[in-house]
C-alpha cells in the first residue's frame, strides 16, 4: 500500500511539473533621467531626499487605471533618474513639491537607448540672501546665526505661510526627514498662520512687495569637532506642506 501511494505522488509530481514555465522574460532596462527645473532661475528646484516624486502611467496598454501609477524618486539636487522600467510610451507629472500644480506630459516615449525629460516648475516660494555665521564659544558656547529672505514670484491665489525652519544633519542629506531630531533644532523655526499680504503688511513692506524682511531664525547650537550641513526650508500651508528650500551650507566647527 505504501508503495501504492509513493508511485501516486510521483506522478502527480510529475504533472505539476511539466505545468511549470520558465520566465524567460528579459528585465526591464528603459532608460529615463531629467531635471526639475525652476522657470525663473533656470537651475534646479532643490529639495530634500523623497520631498517629491514623478507619478507615471504605463499608456502602452489598454483598461488604463489613473490610480495606478509608479512614482519616480526625485534626488536632493532635483535631478532622477530610473534606468529598470519597461519600454513603453508613459504620461508623466511632477507631484507634491513644493510648487504651483503643473501639467502633466503625455507620450513619452521610454526606451532602453535612453531619454532625457526635464520639468519645469512654478515654486510658491524663493528662499533667498541665505546666510550662516558660525558665533564662536560665547556665553552660550558655538552656535549657527542662520537667516534669509523670502522672495513670492507669483502672489495672487498663493496659499497661507506656513513656517520658516532651519535644518541641521552631521551627513550631506538635509532637509525636512534628514535633520537631528533634537528639540532644540526641531523648534528653530519661525510660525507665520497668515497670508503673503499680511506678513508684508506685518514687518512695514508693501502688500504687493515680492520680496521679505530679512528673516534671522533661532540659534543652533553647535559642538566642537564637528561637521554640519544647514540649510533653510520655507512651506506654505496647501495638502502637503513640503518646503522650498535655500541651498545646503557645510559648516566645519573648529
Amino acid at each position: 500500500m505504501k508503495t501504492f501511494k509513493f508511485e501516486i505522488l510521483i506522478v502527480l509530481l510529475l504533472i505539476g511539473t511539466s505545468c511549470v514555465k520558465i520566465d524567460n522574460y528579459d528585465l526591464p532596462d528603459a532608460k529615463i533621467e531629467g531635471r526639475i527645473i525652476d522657470v525663473y532661475t533656470g537651475e534646479n528646484l532643490l529639495t530634500t531626499q523623497g520631498g517629491f516624486a514623478i507619478r507615471v502611467w504605463e499608456r502602452s496598454w489598454d483598461f488604463q487605471n489613473n490610480n495606478n501609477f509608479e512614482s519616480l524618486a526625485v534626488k536632493q539636487d532635483g535631478s532622477y533618474k530610473n534606468t529598470k522600467m519597461f519600454a513603453g510610451t508613459y504620461d508623466m507629472l511632477c507631484y507634491g513639491g513644493a510648487f504651483w500644480p503643473c501639467d502633466t506630459i503625455k507620450g513619452v516615449q521610454i526606451t532602453s537607448k535612453g531619454i532625457v525629460q526635464d520639468f519645469e516648475v512654478i515654486p510658491y516660494l524663493q528662499v533667498t540672501d541665505f546666510k550662516c555665521i558660525l558665533q564662536k564659544e560665547g556665553f552660550t558656547g558655538n552656535q549657527l546665526l542662520l537667516s534669509c529672505k523670502l522672495k513670492a514670484p507669483r502672489i495672487e491665489g498663493l496659499p497661507k505661510l506656513y513656517e520658516l525652519k532651519s535644518f541641521i544633519n552631521t551627513t550631506p542629506w538635509c532637509g525636512n526627514g534628514h535633520s537631528i531630531p533634537i528639540n532644540e533644532y526641531i523648534n528653530s523655526r519661525i510660525e507665520f498662520n497668515r497670508t503673503w499680504e499680511e506678513e508684508m503688511k506685518l514687518t512695514g513692506l508693501s502688500e504687493s512687495s515680492k520680496e521679505s524682511i530679512i528673516y534671522t531664525l533661532p540659534p543652533l547650537a553647535v559642538k566642537s569637532g564637528y561637521t554640519y550641513w544647514v540649510r533653510i526650508g520655507v512651506a506654505v500651508d496647501d495638502a502637503n506642506r513640503n518646503y522650498n528650500y535655500s541651498e545646503i551650507v557645510k559648516v566645519e566647527i573648529p
